[in-house]
């Protein structure tokens, strides 16, 4: 199934071809009038885009084409200016992969399964149509939004002489994003900074560990002072300290948290304007217990930027940080802004005058599991199994089930498009963290056995 909670994604011909981008195109051009179009490095990206805005134009929508740019650039185009967005990409997936990811005139994300699945008609291609697709002219479609995004982001963020490491995965950050960051870094070595779709140093993802052999050898072999790594479509970013240590996703959000409350100290001064800044419920307790500390609201959120980007606007959340390295911000309009994200990290680090591998100490209170995937038969079964045996413990099932427990808790949630439960557990000490991993293993285990 290719229409996912977030996008849609699937293999290149396989599951997404020329037929289904029409098809997908036509569905939209009845709904939307004006829509932008923009596309990743990927193959499959660029061979369904003349099919995709062939089939928006054929049932009447207008269509303004970006070129190839990344998600972040496509969220910052759309929003205010057009009545839909969407960039042809699959993210940190395999460069076999393709895809669409959608969003409205607020830069919220357009959900394909609550919105876009119930309405989809297929639609063939006839050989006419066909030599009309190839004949498509892009230029004649094609509008400026990079130059606004540069311009935001020149003046948005600081420069800094620190040393910076860059691999921009061959993705679509190493188009614009790039060049923004050649001025504002001066003293950088980039790696992989080319565009290419068949990503030929690895996969573009931030999360793998095989992804970031590439980055945390740069920073040794050039003594780095930071690493940094894009994933695919630019929404991600990594970060490396010195000494090569990768740093979790809610470590980075309480970082950024930190600098952020520091930085509005000054001009927030009662209860009511203190900044609200939203977590998803895998992070570790450190980031609700630093937003507090230095004065701000903690909002836990479920899993993923469509929660996320709506939540934030229901509340006006200043800031928000995922445990998967998302970053998202209100002065940009509430979406993904890594390069804000990357300029506050660099703050910390100059203002600090510590390396970061010192600084990220501080957030590193407790010991986090980092998210554990079980395969099983039933996962509504052994969550209740979970819940039964935990019952005396706090329960809160925002997403899945939490439970906190006297020196531990854990999330454990279900996929939505695998068989698979999602566990992230934490303690106070290593051993329990340890240990309570081993409990939760067995009673999965045994569990799914006996179904």
């Amino acid at each position: 199934m290719v229409f996912k909670a977030y996008d849609i994604r699937g293999v290149f011909r396989r599951e997404i071809d020329e037929n289904f981008a029409y098809s997908l195109g036509r569905v939209l051009g009845e709904k939307y009038k004006n829509i932008l179009v923009g596309n990743d490095v990927r193959e499959g990206s660029k061979e369904l885009l003349k099919p995709f805005i062939y089939g928006i134009m054929e049932s009447g929508g207008k269509v303004s084409y970006s070129g190839m740019i990344s998600t972040p650039l496509m969220y910052f185009g759309t929003r205010n200016n057009y009545d839909l967005g969407v960039i042809l990409t699959a993210s940190h997936n395999p460069p076999e992969y393709t895809g669409f990811k959608m969003c409205n005139r607020m830069a919220i994300p357009i959900s394909p399964v609550e919105e876009i699945k119930k309405i989809f008609k297929e639609y063939e291609i006839d050989t006419e149509k066909k030599k009309e697709i190839e004949a498509l002219d892009l230029n004649k479609f094609t509008v400026d939004i990079v130059s606004e995004y540069k311009k935001f982001f020149l003046n948005r963020c600081k420069s800094y002489d620190i040393k910076v490491a860059i691999d921009f995965a061959n993705g679509s950050t190493a188009v614009v994003e790039r060049e923004i960051l050649s001025q504002l870094l001066p003293n950088h070595v980039f790696i992989n900074d080319y565009p290419d779709g068949s990503f030929p140093a690895h996969q573009p993802d931030t999360l793998k560990k095989s992804c970031l052999e590439d980055i945390i050898r740069t920073v040794k072999e050039n003594n780095c002072d930071i690493g940094i790594i894009f994933d695919g479509d630019g929404d991600r970013i990594g970060i490396i300290d010195e000494m090569g240590n990768v740093l979790q996703g809610d470590i980075l959000t309480a970082l950024i948290a930190v600098e952020i409350l520091k930085e509005n100290k000054m001009e927030k001064s009662t209860e009511k304007e203190k900044l609200k800044i939203v977590y998803d419920l895998r992070c570790s307790k450190i980031v609700p217990e630093v937003i507090e500390e230095y004065g701000g609201v903690p909002i836990k959120t479920r899993v993923g930027h469509y929660f996320i980007k709506k939540l934030m606007h229901e509340v006006d959340g200043y800031f928000a940080g995922e445990l998967s390295n998302h970053f998202y911000f209100k002065e940009i309009g509430y979406f993904e802004g890594p390069l804000i994200a990357l300029n506050y990290i660099l703050s910390a680090m100059e203002n600090r005058g510590e390396p970061l591998s010192e600084i990220w100490k501080e957030y590193n209170k407790y010991y986090h599991s980092g998210e554990i995937n079980f395969k099983v038969k039933d996962q509504k079964i052994i969550m209740e199994k979970l819940k039964e045996i935990y019952k005396n413990c706090k329960i809160e099932e925002i997403d899945g089930i939490s439970i906190f427990c006297e020196n531990w808790w854990f999330n454990i949630r279900p996929s939505n498009t695998e068989p698979l439960l999602r566990l992230n557990l934490e303690a106070d000490s290593e051993e329990v963290m340890r240990e309570k991993i081993e409990e939760i293993k067995n009673i999965i285990s045994s569990t799914n056995e006996g179904l």
